[in-house]
């Protein structure tokens, strides 16, 4: 069976023994004409050998733009031994959830909660990667993050406490990261349903990672596919330092040149909106993330020149766009749902 470079990069990277070592699959998707969107996320922990055995969770979120404090989180966790880890392809699963090639399929109980679902996609040609590749072969940074699907259609069927929502053409994406240690803090931000254009793909991370008891200037990545196929990548090393990137739980601003481009986006969230979930390193520390995924966007790339800057696209996401704020310590005003 021929296995193409997108799928090899989805496969997981535990070896059933290695410790201190994390994996992630994590899938998310709107559905604008109903202002729901959700985000599935399928993990392995193998933390320190002083801190148990290995273990495997999936959890699911339900977002309502319509009622922002309807949010709905489910989560189950189980030993990594009872997992399916297919070495030959693309196929991981726990209990009746399972990430896989070209969809996902699953079904969680908790917290007097229901969620199942069951979705397909075409898989993408290529990988997305926002940092440079020999970044993806040295041991710095501590976690590699890529993008097999970076922007995907979905169809199928989700269901919230027993009413299911057809899923057709939902805009999303699927992500593989893994690592020894997650970085010490980040905010990320993703949209492929653009108004001007559908095509469209606009991603951006930035993080900071801890070497020793230094902690290190942000790195920042901005990605843009244009629906022509166009691909500007803001994502030298020399950018990754110098991309300007100012972030909080209101949002977003960033500003990055690359020959004759500039490109500047502005994202704006309600905190209130937004789910908080903890993960764990490792080591046993942890981290708070919180997730929004109706924030607005706004992504304008322009042509540098002597006579100034010359507007060539806008694109705009009113509530659509998915951004995260992950911190060491939680953030009072917001609570935490798994």
């Amino acid at each position: 069976m021929a296995v193409y470079q997108q799928e090899l990069d989805n496969m997981v990277q535990w070896d059933g023994r290695r410790r201190s070592f994390y994996e992630v699959y994590y899938l998310r998707f709107t559905l604008p004409e109903t202002e729901r969107a959700f985000w599935i996320r399928y993990g392995l922990l193998a933390p320190r050998r002083d801190l148990g055995p290995p273990s495997a969770s999936v959890w699911a979120i339900a977002f309502d733009g319509s009622d922002p404090t309807s949010k709905i989180a489910v989560k189950e966790t189980l030993m990594a031994d009872q997992a399916l880890i297919d070495r030959d392809i693309f196929y991981f699963q726990v209990g009746e959830n399972a990430v896989y090639n070209n969809g996902a399929r699953g079904k969680i109980f908790s917290g007097g909660h229901e969620l199942r679902w069951d979705l397909q996609f075409i898989p993408n040609e290529e990988t997305q990667r926002p940092y440079p590749v020999s970044l993806y072969h040295l041991p710095f940074p501590k976690t590699k993050f890529l993008s097999p699907n970076w922007s995907v259609l979905l169809q199928g069927e989700i269901a919230v406490d027993g009413k299911t929502l057809r899923v057709q053409a939902a805009p999303g994406c699927q992500a593989h990261l893994w690592g020894t240690q997650h970085a010490e803090r980040w905010a990320w931000a993703h949209c492929n349903a653009f108004r001007e254009d559908p095509n469209a793909v606009f991603e951006a991370l930035t993080g900071q990672i801890r070497w020793g008891k230094k902690l290190l200037r942000p790195l920042t990545s901005i990605c843009l596919r244009l629906g022509d196929g166009r691909l500007l990548r803001f994502n030298r090393f020399s950018q990754l330092l110098f991309n300007e990137s100012r972030y909080g739980l209101q949002g977003w601003e960033l500003t990055a040149h690359r020959g004759h481009y500039r490109i500047k986006a502005s994202l704006k969230n309600r905190p209130e909106e937004m789910v908080g979930v903890t993960y764990t390193d490792p080591d046993g520390s942890k981290l708070y993330c919180y997730h929004a995924e109706a924030a607005g966007l706004q992504v304008q790339v322009f042509e540098t020149g002597r006579k100034g800057d010359h507007l060539l696209y806008q694109l705009s996401a009113p509530r659509s766009a998915a951004y995260e704020v992950v911190e060491r310590a939680p953030i009072p005003e917001l609570s935490l749902q798994l």
